[in-house]
């Protein structure tokens, strides 16, 4: 995400804006794992290059984690007393990470906020048992979700300043989550509603919630990602989407991978690059190439098989799993210019 309150950072983004030309290939960095485990995934990327996932710890259980060049990959903890269990989710330029972690012997799940003070458990809604922060945006405003007292989970907005907001359902659901925010604080995810049905919905202080349209004769949809410019990226029935940033959301088909029979879309930059999964296969889509395999555009020979494309910051910077030499390693993607 592009910071409006850090100079250094936005004038960052402008310039990789300005001159970012389309890569044709990749070096690939593997986050590598924590000592006795054997997986680890990246879940988010900035603009820094920076990494939030988890990785597994040596008696099973995953904690939360932060990588970067100069550090490697730091275990960020979990809730005290020690439950083991914890995963980032979310990552804003400035470092902050949001995820969750289970407490109390898995009784319950809390959202919440890794940053330079140490852990912050957000909470939930009144008379809540279970929230989850999965995105966060350089206001330190957090998308996610929370049950409470009266009713299952809703999608929620968490802000420093505020606390945290319901922000209901589409009509007649019980059920939502938000899944990522921008800095505009436009909130995207998914709601059930009085038709039975999943939907996307985008989510803004002014409108409120609002249900995304879907392919026809699709059904099934969720909003999993939004860039700055207001697009929104995500999966409907059995196929990657993309929503333009248009009066109606016009809703375009991304399609599939060959020979693969399903497609979702988790992250887009703000040069419109889309990535996501197919048939549980990494691939990045532009409006130039189409939908690409990312195996086919790392060097060949790496021994890595990518199979999770999660985000993608500004300066096409890929991050998500695979495996490579046996093992599910997170790894970063870094476009080499030709």
């Amino acid at each position: 995400m592009v910071t409006t309150g850090r100079l250094p950072i936005l004038t960052l983004s402008l310039f990789v804006l300005a001159s970012y030309a389309t890569a044709q290939s990749y070096s690939i960095t593997d986050l590598g794992i924590f000592s006795g485990g054997t997986v680890s995934q990246g879940n988010a990327v900035n603009v820094l290059g920076d990494v939030a996932g988890y990785a597994r710890l040596a008696n099973g259980d995953d904690h939360g984690s932060l990588w970067s060049e100069r550090t490697g990959l730091l275990d960020l903890g979990s809730i005290p007393p020690e439950t083991d269990f914890s995963v980032g989710e979310g990552l804003n330029s400035l470092g902050d990470v949001v995820g969750y972690s289970d407490y109390n012997g898995l009784q319950a799940q809390y959202a919440v906020m890794w940053n330079r003070n140490g852990l912050k458990n957000l909470g939930t809604l009144p008379g809540g048992r279970e929230s989850r922060a999965n995105g966060i945006n350089d206001l330190e405003q957090v998308a996610g979700y929370s049950d409470s007292a009266s009713a299952e989970a809703h999608a929620i907005l968490w802000a420093p300043q505020s606390g945290m907001e319901d922000l209901g359902t589409l009509p007649g659901g019980y059920y939502s989550q938000g899944i990522a925010i921008n800095v505009v604080s436009q909130i995207v995810g998914y709601s059930n509603a009085a038709d039975g049905q999943w939907h996307a919905f985008v989510w803004t202080k002014e409108s409120g919630m609002q249900a995304l349209p879907g392919l026809p004769s699709e059904v099934g949809a969720s909003g999993n990602g939004i860039n700055d410019q207001g697009e929104i990226v995500g999966g409907n029935g059995n196929d990657a989407v993309l929503w333009h940033n248009d009066q109606t959301h016009t809703v375009e088909n991304l399609g599939t991978l060959p020979g693969q029979g399903w497609a979702t879309a988790f992250g887009i930059n703000d040069n419109g690059q889309v990535v996501g999964w197919s048939g549980f296969t990494a691939f990045m889509w532009t409006s130039k190439n189409g939908m690409q395999d990312l195996n086919s555009l790392i060097p060949h020979g790496s021994g890595w098989e990518l199979s999770l494309a999660s985000a993608i910051n500004v300066r096409g910077q890929i991050t998500g799993q695979g495996t490579i030499h046996s093992e599910q390693h997170g790894f970063l993607l870094t476009p080499i210019s030709k």
